[in-house]
């Protein structure tokens, strides 16, 4: 049975038909990595589940839930977190602030976060504004494990960061996957994401034109060459 099941989605801006019948899964514990190009349609179906853009049509399913024409707060309460893309912490808060913002007693704790991201302790009484990009990241995401949602959506986690800091980046991942949590992973940056995921799909103008495991894109020359610029 899927954690979250999308069936059929078509989601609109306006006039502008964004999403075209996407549907996709994620299974108990799994991490399933969303790939495109810019424009492909991920941010936009990231934010038709979380409530932010609903779609027109098709099914939205968390846990047996069809939540698709909830709004934002109650899909949030329900166990679905979200690391938005561009971090979107508070700046003038402190980091301790932006972290215990939504938090929930059951499982992540601040300790437990500190204990994942050291920087963060280091760091409790600065205010976000004065931390890298990088920090900034490592805070969006201890802020949404804070919540001790059961469903974790990364939407571009690596966007301008430095090398070094996308293998942090990487093996945070890593580690939450060892804690089962079920990950959805919004990404251009390839080889991160082959690096963590369990099962793939690429999106293309708004459909989703591959589903498969890492190994079987990497050997895939056509769908990389076409849909995500890798040669």
């Amino acid at each position: 049975m899927s954690v979250l099941q999308v069936d059929g989605l078509h989601t609109y801006y306006g006039e502008s038909h964004i999403l075209h019948g996407v549907s996709l899964h994620v299974g108990p514990g799994e991490t399933v990595a969303l790939l495109g190009r810019n424009g492909a349609g991920k941010t936009t179906l990231i934010r038709s589940i979380v409530g932010f853009t609903p779609p027109r049509e098709g099914r939205i399913v968390f846990e047996g839930d069809e939540i698709h024409r909830w709004p934002a707060h109650r899909v949030a309460r329900r166990g679905v977190a979200l690391v938005p893309q561009g971090r979107r912490i508070f700046a003038p808060l402190s980091v301790r602030e932006n972290l215990l913002l939504g938090a929930r007693a059951d499982g992540w704790t601040l300790e437990r976060v500190f204990g994942l991201f050291p920087r963060l302790r280091e760091r409790a009484e600065q205010a976000g504004g004065t931390l890298s990009g990088g920090e900034q990241q490592m805070l969006a995401l201890g802020r949404a494990l804070l919540t001790n949602g059961r469903m974790l959506l990364l939407d571009e986690p690596s966007e301008g960061l430095a090398p070094l800091i996308v293998r942090e980046i990487g093996r945070i991942l890593r580690a939450l996957k060892g804690e089962r949590l079920c990950i959805l992973l919004v990404e251009q940056n390839y080889h991160l994401a082959l690096r963590v995921a369990d099962r793939v799909y690429v999106m293309n103008k708004g459909q989703i034109v591959y589903e498969g495991t890492p190994a079987s894109l990497e050997a895939d020359e056509d769908v990389k060459r076409r849909y995500l610029g890798v040669a």
